[in-house]
Formats: C-alpha cells, sequence, structure tokens
C-alpha cells in the first residue's frame, strides 16, 4: 500500500475530524448556552463517516455509498456551519443555512442517480465542499472588525480554499479527466483542511472563553454595567488624558434614596429587580462613550467626558427624573424610586486630580442626602 493512497488519506481525514470533534467537545465550557460545541462534534463526526462512504466508494461502486454520501454531506455541511454560527453569534445567510445543507445533498443525490460520468460527480462534490467552505468563510469573516485573529485566519482560509474548489469544478468541467478520488492534492488539501479546521475551532473557542471571562470579570453580576474595579480603572486613564489635552471631564455619583426600605419592605428580589431597571434606565439616557458602574450596593457612578458643571447638572436631573418613573408595583406611583446625585467637575487645565474629583462628588452627594434627599448638589454651598 502506498504511503499516500486514497484509503489512507481519506482514513486520516475521518480521523482527524473525529478526533477532533471529541475534544472540542470535550472542552466546551459548561455554562454556555449556544451548543456550538455539540454541534461540531455531530458535524465531525459525520464528515468522518462522510470520508469512509468515498472509500467504500472506490471498492464496491458509486452506488449506495455514494448516495449515503451524499446524504451525509448536507448534514454535515448543517451542523458545522450552525455551530460556527452559534460560537461566532452570527446568523446564517440563506445559502450556509439549513436550505444550503438541503440543496447540497439533493443536488448530489441527483448527480448520482443521474449522471454515470465519473469527472461530472466529482465536479459536483468539489462544487458543494466549495459552496460549505464559502459558507464557513462569510460566517467567520463578515463582521471583520469583532472578530479574533484566529476566526480571521481560519475564515481566509477557508475563503483561498473554496476558491480552490470552484475553479477546479469549472477545470473539471472543461477539461473531463477519468480521476475521481484519487487525486492526491486533493487528498492531502482535504486532511489540511480538516486539521485548519479542527485547530482553528478550538482557538476560536478558547478566545470566546477568554472574553467571556474577561467581561465577566469587568462587569457587575446582578445589573450587567461596569463594577468598581473596572470603573475606577476606566476612569484614571480618562481622567488623565483629558488633563494632558486640557478637556473638562465631570463625574456623578448617584444613590438611591431609602433603598434598605425597600428591601425590608418587599423583599430582597424586589430590591435586585429595582437595581437593574435603574441600571438599565441610566444606561438609556447616558451618550455612548459615557462610563456607567454600579460602585456599591445602590450607588452608581457615571463619567462624563468632555462635560462642563452646567452640562452635568442637566444630565442629573434628566436622571433624576428618568429614575423617578421606576416603580416597584406597577400603577402605584407611591412605590416610585428616587435618588440623590452629587456632581463634581474637572477644569480644562487638569488641575484637579481623580481622587479629588471623586471625594468631591462623594460630599456632594452626601450634601444631597443630609438636605432632604432626591436632589442634585453641584456646589459646596448646596444645590
Amino acid at each position: 500500500m502506498a504511503l499516500l493512497d486514497t484509503d489512507t488519506l481519506f482514513a486520516a481525514i475521518a480521523l482527524i475530524h473525529s478526533v477532533g470533534g471529541i475534544l472540542v467537545f470535550a472542552g466546551r465550557d459548561p455554562l454556555a448556552a449556544h451548543r456550538a460545541e455539540a454541534y461540531w462534534l455531530t458535524g465531525s463526526l459525520l464528515m468522518a463517516l462522510t470520508m469512509l462512504c468515498f472509500s467504500f466508494a472506490q471498492h464496491i461502486g458509486y452506488g449506495l455509498p455514494l448516495l449515503l454520501a451524499a446524504v451525509l454531506t448536507g448534514l454535515k455541511s448543517e451542523f458545522l456551519s450552525a455551530a460556527l454560527g452559534r460560537l461566532t453569534e452570527t446568523r446564517r445567510p440563506w445559502w450556509a443555512g439549513r436550505g444550503a445543507a438541503l440543496l447540497q445533498s439533493l443536488l448530489l443525490m441527483a448527480g448520482s442517480f443521474i449522471s454515470q460520468n465519473s469527472s461530472q460527480l466529482h465536479a459536483l462534490f468539489l462544487l458543494t465542499s466549495g459552496w460549505f467552505f464559502a459558507g464557513l468563510a462569510w460566517l467567520l469573516l463578515c463582521k471583520r472588525s469583532k472578530r479574533d485573529p484566529a476566526a480571521q485566519l481560519v475564515g481566509g482560509c477557508c475563503s483561498v480554499l473554496s476558491l480552490y474548489l470552484f475553479g477546479n469544478t469549472a477545470n473539471l468541467l472543461l477539461f473531463p479527466a477519468t480521476a475521481v478520488f484519487n487525486d492526491p492534492l486533493h487528498m492531502l488539501l482535504g486532511v489540511a483542511s480538516a486539521v485548519i479546521l479542527q485547530i482553528g475551532f478550538v482557538q476560536i473557542q478558547r478566545d470566546r472563553q477568554y472574553h467571556k471571562l474577561n467581561k465577566l470579570a469587568a462587569l457587575d453580576p446582578l445589573t450587567g454595567i461596569f463594577n468598581r474595579r473596572t470603573f475606577l480603572d476606566l476612569a484614571l486613564r480618562q481622567c488623565a488624558q483629558h488633563g494632558r489635552q486640557q478637556r473638562t471631564l465631570s463625574l456623578l455619583m448617584i444613590d438611591l434614596d431609602h433603598f434598605k426600605q425597600v428591601n425590608d419592605t418587599y423583599g430582597h428580589s424586589t430590591g435586585d429587580r429595582a437595581l437593574r431597571a435603574v441600571a438599565d434606565c441610566l444606561a438609556d439616557e447616558i451618550r455612548q462613550g459615557d462610563i456607567l458602574a454600579r460602585i456599591g450596593g445602590e450607588e452608581f457612578c457615571l463619567l462624563l467626558p468632555d462635560t462642563s458643571l452646567e452640562g452635568a447638572r442637566q444630565v442629573a436631573h434628566k436622571l433624576c427624573l428618568a429614575i423617578s418613573r421606576i416603580l416597584l408595583q406597577a400603577d402605584n406611583q407611591d412605590t416610585s424610586l428616587s435618588a440623590s446625585i452629587g456632581i463634581a467637575s474637572s477644569a480644562a487645565d487638569g488641575s484637579i486630580s481623580w481622587n479629588q474629583l471623586f471625594e468631591t462628588a462623594d460630599q456632594r452627594l452626601y450634601a444631597a442626602k443630609s438636605s432632604g434627599r432626591n436632589r442634585v448638589v453641584w456646589t459646596d454651598s448646596g444645590s
């Protein structure tokens, strides 16, 4: 048996996909809800079966093995593309979805029944393979700015491979050859594509898990906005940058009034819902570049880049009004929330440090709470 005979290469491709799919599934995130790894395992095993069917077709004829390979080709395309779509959170277009997988199977089945020309059958399988890799490339590259290097690299490889397969399809139709599945170059590319797909999926999976952990570390688990540590890191950078560039910067410290009574009267679950509602309300009212965080139990901070004291005061009054519309009980105005806000602003010359800015806003928040709550204080003499 030659080192690179087709049986060996088909077996190698099947083995790579089988082992790769199992390793991907074993390394899955048990908390993930997208189930991409289970789809990838199923698709990889179907790909392995497809390769075995091709191998049998060489020895016992193109009838039943080739027909079974046609069915498996559509199934593996559906599961593998669905896995990448779920992993990258990308909606699949019609030509890379279930309809495309069904069309691929029907096209190959029709070719197996109608055509006895080996070159035409080979061209059909090359066409569907190129179609499949083009779909994977689109899923990995359609949002290039949001993709990790691994996704871009694998997507680029899929693009090149799809172009190669489409080119060979055209070449085979124009210049028919007798070889069907015994072209060593095609087989070696099959082995290379199997390795790239499996290793690439693992790396994309790792990148997603890494970004997810970073996101969880940066966000408050209850409200989904920044936590105290992340806010302080971002605020220090913004303050230093605004000081160097002589730009104004304002800070709002927001504290919900009498929140302990909310927990005591309505329960902690209602209090948690109220905090989430306040976070959502604040996020809806601010600009994209503003930095919002929950830094304590019922205390929030809002950093406003390029905002003067007067501008911050207007924002604070708008936020107070928005928070007052939140009701703990629907249609009961007596259960509305209120907040006290302290404001501090840095001068354009950068003469005030971040610690001074934070302490000033904190002192003015205390003054707002001491003077009756549900108000905004932006000067040391009170509002």
